[in-house]
């Protein structure tokens, strides 16, 4: 069954984001666990990875400089760029908050796989996503602090030890997999794999859809324009800058790149922050785009 599932991945995410939506009373119940469902997440798709090979290969001075410069151009360049962009198209506060956390935070943990299941380059989304998701508890947190246009309701401090506390929970539990499991049958059995990762996909994506009903009808236009900004942050975003790397390197490597930008891991704050109505419609619709991308960037051969 796991390996029928892991077949049709990207159907079954898909179909899940929007069964999410009429699923409210088990969202608000599985609300609590979001937090160690990120971590989960990232272990799923750490533990395909050899952490410690992709670790040793970036310690040379060239490869790390070359990470650590893509981890800040993810994060804090791109949030400047976003903050930029809001204030001249006038988008609300609420809305600049969104976009900043977006950008402050890494890759989503499945960027390789999306990148072999496209033919783009894997390897790079892999080291990338690894080395951006561990500076994220630096990065996040300054790059908040320095740009966000309201006071951030949890110091730079606390906000990452929150961060940190679930990206090391999703790497020790990868380990743990990965030992338990073996290197060699994740491998054998690739698809049966996918279909773990597309369950705990599925469950991760319920609770984000917490109180987000109610908040799209009582503001049917602020949640139509949040939708459409979710989506210009995404698949735009991936589209753009695929476009834009075109110029400069290959397709393969464009696409990573494109892959990279436009999905990001935007959850984890909202598992590390108070709740707040807009930000959580913001990061439940983003959820949309991001689980199509395999399927729109196929239908348009991108």
């Amino acid at each position: 069954m796991l390996a029928w599932i892991g077949a049709r991945a990207r159907y079954v995410l898909s179909l899940g984001c929007l069964a999410a939506l009429f699923l409210p009373d088990l969202a608000a119940f599985v609300r609590p666990a979001l937090p160690y469902l990120v971590s989960v997440v990232l272990a799923m798709g750490m533990a395909r990875v050899d952490l410690g090979q992709v670790l040793r290969e970036a310690l040379s001075i060239r490869k790390l400089s070359m990470l650590v410069s893509a981890s800040i151009a993810l994060m804090p360049v791109s949030a400047a760029l976003y903050l930029g962009v809001a204030k001249l198209t006038g988008l609300p506060t609420s809305m600049q908050t969104a976009l900043i956390y977006l950008a402050a935070a890494p890759p989503i943990a499945s960027s390789a796989g999306l990148c072999f299941l496209l033919g783009f380059n894997a390897r790079l989304a892999l080291e990338v996503t690894v080395s951006a998701t561990l500076l994220t508890p630096i990065l996040g947190p300054l790059t908040v602090n320095w740009l966000l246009p309201v006071v951030s309701p949890l110091s730079p401090v606390l906000l990452a030890t929150n961060l940190a506390a679930m990206i090391a929970g999703g790497i020790i539990l990868a380990l743990i997999i990965r030992t338990l499991i073996g290197a060699e049958r994740i491998a054998a059995n690739k698809l049966s794999f996918d279909g773990a990762a597309a369950l705990t996909m599925l469950l991760f994506v319920i609770p984000l859809f917490d109180g987000v009903g109610p908040t799209m009808l009582a503001r049917p236009g602020l949640s139509a324009g949040i939708f459409a900004l979710s989506i210009l942050f995404n698949l735009g975003i991936n589209l753009s800058v695929n476009t834009a790397a075109r110029r400069m390197t290959d397709p393969a490597t464009a696409g990573a790149c494109g892959i990279l930008a436009g999905n990001r891991t935007i959850a984890m704050y909202l598992a590390a922050l108070p709740p707040d109505p807009v930000f959580t419609a913001f990061v439940a619709l983003y959820q949309f785009p991001m689980y199509f991308t395999p399927l729109v960037l196929q239908r348009f051969r991108v």
